[in-house]
């Protein structure tokens, strides 16, 4: 990929957001780049995040994301596989404990991974958040 592709890309994921437009974009940049963050002030020490902590808050609360268009940005920036090769993709698909979440009404019981002789034989181990 060249950099024109890559600023063309960035710029199509600018435009599908409606409303708090350089926040979210921000917010995209530093969870991009702080990898082992763990809250919002966290991922404000960002160098590419140039609020201060709070206005993440105010981006997921006002924000607003096209999602169709969102989506044809990413299908239109697909990587195409060689002649006679198959594409293939890495997708994290790391579970998102959150057992004492009360606020968040979505979350799903989800296997839990557990050491196998410290789990009585007829429990099977559980916990709350998101897959």
């Amino acid at each position: 990929m060249d950099l024109s592709t890559l600023q063309h890309y960035r710029h199509d994921i600018y435009a599908c957001f409606k409303r708090a437009k350089d926040a979210l974009f921000n917010t995209m940049d530093a969870l991009i780049t702080e990898t082992q963050a763990q809250s919002f002030p966290e991922w404000s020490f960002s160098p590419f995040f140039e609020r201060q902590w709070h206005s993440l808050y105010e981006a997921f609360g006002d924000g607003k994301i096209d999602q169709k268009r969102l989506q044809k940005a990413f299908i239109t920036y697909l990587p195409t596989p060689s002649m006679g090769k198959r594409l293939i993709l890495g997708i994290d698909a790391t579970n998102i404990e959150r057992p004492l979440s009360h606020t968040s009404p979505d979350r799903t019981a989800m296997p839990m991974h557990t050491i196998p002789h410290a789990v009585p034989r007829k429990s099977t181990p559980i916990t709350f958040g998101w897959q």
